[in-house]
């Protein structure tokens, strides 16, 4: 065991973004290249996974991600240790989780003390965001919960009695009908 054996969670959400190759790659890693391929990679797919995902933004606020996902790849293109890189990355995804909120605040040289009462965070002063779910999208998630609660045989089995049923519901919906889920 070496002292980056302590970084099982970020190791663990690596995996689950890019495989079981990747958790083999930095399990016991010592080497820089390696934890820098995976941390630039980790930034590069957030930021694709915003291009691809957020429909509705402003062109100042996309602008703002990538500036803020770029900054983070150079800086950690010229970190020297492994625990430069995961700093590095650890602030970037800080600042894109609260722009993403609304607004990275800015209170850095103020010497007075932050509460967390909600006034004080209220983010929303810029832009708001919203999260809607379209019919697809819904049945997709009813589909994937479904299958982690009942198997997926057992969801097969169900949805074969669906279509055999000729219902013009929606399976999810029909489900609710058959099955309490």
């Amino acid at each position: 065991m070496n002292k980056y054996t302590k970084y099982l969670v970020l190791k663990s959400a690596i995996e689950e973004l890019f495989g079981s190759d990747s958790w083999y790659a930095l399990k016991e890693s010592n080497h820089v290249p390696t934890w820098r391929k995976y941390a630039v990679k980790t930034l590069k797919a957030i930021q694709v996974s915003i291009s691809e995902s957020v429909d509705v933004c402003d062109t100042e606020w996309r602008q703002e991600i990538d500036k803020l996902l770029a900054a983070g790849i150079k800086r950690i293109e010229g970190d020297k240790a492994i625990d430069e890189i995961i700093a590095t990355l650890a602030g970037t995804l800080i600042r894109v989780s609260f722009t993403q909120i609304g607004l990275m605040p800015n209170r850095k040289g103020s010497s007075k003390s932050v509460n967390l009462r909600k006034e004080s965070w209220r983010l929303n002063c810029f832009r708001s965001v919203i999260y809607t779910q379209n019919i697809k999208q819904k049945e997709h998630q009813f589909w994937s919960k479904q299958q982690q609660e009942i198997g997926f045989d057992a969801q097969c089995d169900l949805y074969y009695k669906y279509i055999k049923s000729k219902s013009c519901t929606l399976y999810s919906e029909w489900c609710k009908d058959i099955v309490k889920f």
